[in-house]
């Protein structure tokens, strides 16, 4: 699990499967996918990007953790 910055309010977290964004207190979700899949990945990293509740350093990290997820879930090497 990793807290984004700047404050921590929102976290993301691999459980099982999928990882899933979420506000942190209300456990809301902004959204969840297979890092597995390229393609889900993409369309989180898509969802991230065009999110209006995340600062652009919350969104830095988000993209960040979102390719850490994928590259350990498809054997990608970095």
């Amino acid at each position: 699990m990793a807290q984004l910055p700047p404050d921590g309010q929102y976290l993301i977290q691999q459980i099982g499967g999928v990882v899933i964004l979420y506000e942190r207190y209300t456990e809301r979700e902004l959204l969840r996918f297979d890092p597995g899949d390229s393609d889900a990945t993409a369309k989180a990293q898509h969802a991230i990007y065009l999110s209006d509740e995340l600062t652009a350093e919350a969104k830095c990290f988000a993209h960040f953790w979102c390719g850490y997820f994928y590259a350990h879930a498809s054997g990608e090497q970095m």
